[in-house]
């Protein structure tokens, strides 16, 4: 039974119908700025009105919460056609339409807080959160995502991401988790916690990662994604407390830590399940946009600390 259960990231973000192959005269997607017709929005501000109500709505409110209260708060550059998609198939399916909303923070400690909330597709919902620091801190990237499906949460993943080659983390972050994970489980023993998903291994951390398949007999209480959910806000809280608090060495320094954000981000974008169902809605363009510069943006190119924190739009009514 436990195997029937495993699943990875990848196979549960795919609800879309099965996708028969492109011919040249099919017409262009039907991609519009969700918020095209509206003023102009204040910074820090989305829109997720139509999203269900439940799980993931609330955590994603919880989440931007927190970050909204951090010192020095401010927009993290994000375009606005990539902010906020509303898209559907050429064919007009609307099992096909999917909208998008992104929440772009950037602190003097996190070069980009990044919050995704999607729906759609015939019953979908996705709450995805990355956090990456500045690479001059030496801290790990936080990761999280829940996938649900008509309300009944299928997949839950957390982790302090880490930034070293070895794959370890700092003892303060091996620490806490390890007393979260103890709680999570002590609250509710029948969650059984996965192996690390197959594209994974190389980037998530054998300590501190979480993942957590609901069997549907959790549905519809949910205990065991509630139990799930308390971790994952646990260790977001650990995160935004210790990431500036480590010390210089860990990761091997600022370019060390550079290259496995890289690394991090260039695992996430072999996920060709999420890259096609975003396709079937956005087309093939969009998607790699969006995927490169939304999702996981790190490149050689990326800014690592001070001399590029003007990036940042001040978020005033945060300040």
């Amino acid at each position: 039974a436990r195997g029937r259960r495993m699943a990875t990231a990848a196979q549960h973000r795919v609800f879309a119908p099965r996708v028969s192959r492109a011919s040249p005269a099919r017409r262009p997607h039907r991609v519009v700025a969700a918020r095209a017709a509206a003023p102009a929005a204040p910074t820090g501000a989305w829109n997720l009105d139509g999203c269900p109500d439940g799980i993931i709505l609330s955590l994603a409110r919880r989440l931007e919460a927190e970050w909204t209260r951090l010192p020095n708060v401010r927009d993290a550059p994000c375009a606005p056609e990539l902010k906020s998609v509303d898209a559907t198939a050429p064919d007009g399916d609307p099992a096909t339409r999917i909208r998008i909303e992104n929440l772009c923070l950037q602190t003097d400690a996190f070069r980009k807080m990044h919050l995704e909330v999607a729906w759609g597709l015939g019953g979908l919902e996705v709450l995805h959160c990355v956090i990456y620091p500045w690479a001059e801190v030496a801290a790990p990237i936080f990761a999280a995502d829940l996938v649900a499906f008509g309300g009944r949460v299928t997949l839950c993943i957390a982790d302090a991401s880490p930034c070293a080659d070895d794959l370890s983390l700092p003892r303060q972050y091996v620490d806490a988790s390890n007393a979260l994970r103890k709680s999570m489980l002590a609250s509710c023993p029948a969650i059984e916690p996965r192996p690390l998903p197959d594209w994974g291994v190389a980037i998530l951390s054998p300590e501190a990662c979480v993942c957590v398949g609901p069997p549907k007999e959790d549905f519809p209480a949910q205990t065991q994604t509630s139990a799930f959910v308390k971790y994952l806000e646990s260790l977001h809280g650990v995160h935004l407390l210790l990431a500036t608090k480590i010390g210089e060495g860990y990761g091997g320094g600022t370019s060390a830590r550079a290259r496995a954000q890289r690394r991090f981000c260039e695992k996430q974008l072999l996920n060709d399940k999420t890259k096609r169902v975003l396709e079937r809605s956005m087309g093939v363009a969009l998607t790699d946009r969006y995927m490169r510069e939304v999702l996981f943006d790190v490149t050689a190119n990326t800014p690592t600390g001070k001399d590029a924190r003007c990036l940042g739009l001040p978020t005033e009514r945060f300040l």
